[in-house]
């Protein structure tokens, strides 16, 4: 006789294939969790691709988990906001198995990337915070608290315009706080919530549980991105409650020293054990992250993903600037010292021509074609030691014995012309 754990997995598996409510055909299983699990289909009616996420057969006897799972559908249609996945309908199916119908999500969650990348780098974790405050932002102002953020519930979607683009999921057990008092799923002393990312006055069961509440979540999540793990950590359940109501969290410094002082004075501020020292709405984080750019710009911070072993330094900027004015500096200098000995050379031949013939009347203006080009040196040549090929001078137009005029020089450089091209 099959059990009833067995029964569930055959009914789940008997799902695919099927047409579900008359419009929604079941193509195939992508998710499997401890109350149900989650199909891709096709709403027959347009041939869109959706999301089907249902109960199964025990979870569907279980008043209270119908309740949650209703309550999901309610809570995300009424934050709406583009970073909270959308819900577009629900039902029961013929076999008494509940469903919602959900948006097709294309990519992984923040358990599998951190499961796979270790941490995230610095920049990439504020901005996955970001997102997932902009969405508590129009859930918190709906009135809604979340309740269960943590990685998984933290979907990085693969899109054309973004390749992380964060939507959160699964307000199964999220507080409406604009229903009846009665109507919240939680009774006095009842703990809902998942133990790393619980915030003090949750772990204790307050009644008049908040949006701050969801704030100290995030900061557990960023913590954990920035550092690898969580900021309380005990071998059970009931110890890492414990350690979260009567010790402050570390310094994610102490974990990750990268980490840049302002990031880790906004980790610690939301991970405050006393509600009203820590962040008071999503707005006042959000703006908190914003106002950390010029900061990190003045600390020079690695954005990389650190390695665990190796210490992060920042980049060696090239040396070329000392190069290029090394090289302006030795041309000048070759040039003076040319032009001095040519200058020198000059003035003895022309005193030396004075006393042994008389000299030829000479024209009192030089045309312009008797200038010498100056030779162009360019800098690349004194840094790369090559030689440039001594320019040619225009034949004279003066009236001086030939033995008489000076003779180029290829050493000599009237002009220096800067390239502006990188070496």
């Amino acid at each position: 006789m099959p059990s009833l754990e067995e029964e569930t997995e055959s009914a789940l598996t008997a799902l695919v294939g099927t047409t579900v409510a008359g419009k929604y055909r079941v193509d195939r299983m992508i998710g499997r969790g401890g109350m149900g699990a989650v199909y891709q289909a096709a709403n027959l009616a347009i041939g869109k691709r959706v999301a089907l996420k249902f109960l199964d057969r025990e979870a569907a006897q279980d008043q209270k988990a119908c309740l949650r799972f209703q309550r999901e559908a309610e809570a995300a249609g009424m934050a709406e906001s583009a970073h909270i996945v959308q819900i577009f309908d629900s039902g029961v199916t013929d076999a008494g198995l509940p469903f919602l119908v959900m948006e097709l999500l294309t990519g992984e969650d923040l358990r599998a990337r951190l499961s796979r990348e270790g941490r995230l780098d610095v920049a990439s974790a504020l901005r996955i915070v970001s997102q997932v405050l902009r969405a508590l932002l129009c859930a918190h102002e709906a009135g809604i608290v979340h309740r269960d953020l943590k990685p998984d519930n933290v979907f990085l979607c693969a899109r054309d315009d973004d390749p992380s683009f964060v939507k959160l999921v699964d307000f199964g057990i999220s507080k409406v706080a604009r229903t009846r008092p009665a109507d919240t799923l939680t009774h006095r002393g009842t703990v809902l919530g998942t133990a790393y990312y619980m915030s003090p006055e949750q772990a204790q069961s307050f009644a008049d549980i908040d949006g701050r509440t969801d704030l100290f979540s995030v900061g557990a999540i960023l913590f954990e991105m920035l550092s690898g793990q969580p900021p309380h950590r005990a071998p059970t359940y009931e110890a890492i409650l414990i350690a979260i109501c009567t010790h402050d969290a570390p310094d994610v410094r102490s974990l990750s020293p990268e980490v840049p002082a302002a990031v880790a004075a906004l980790v610690a501020r939301a991970l405050q054990r006393d509600r009203e020292q820590r962040f008071q709405s999503a707005r006042e984080f959000l703006t908190a992250i914003s106002e950390l750019e010029p900061t990190l710009l003045q600390e020079r911070t690695a954005w990389s993903t650190p390695s665990p072993s190796l210490s992060v330094k920042p980049p060696v900027p090239r040396k070329r600037y000392g190069t290029v004015v090394a090289g302006i500096a030795a041309s000048l200098a070759g040039f003076a010292l040319t032009a001095y000995f040519v200058s020198h050379r000059t003035e003895r031949t022309t005193a030396t021509q004075e006393v042994t013939r008389p000299t030829p009347p000479v024209a009192t203006s030089v045309p312009s074609s008797a200038v010498v080009s100056p030779a162009v040196v360019p800098v690349n040549s004194a840094v790369n030691s090559t030689k440039a090929e001594p320019q040619r001078a225009p034949p004279s137009t003066l009236n001086l014995p030939r033995k008489a005029a000076p003779k180029p020089s290829a050493h000599v450089a009237s002009g220096l012309q800067l390239s502006t091209k990188e070496p």
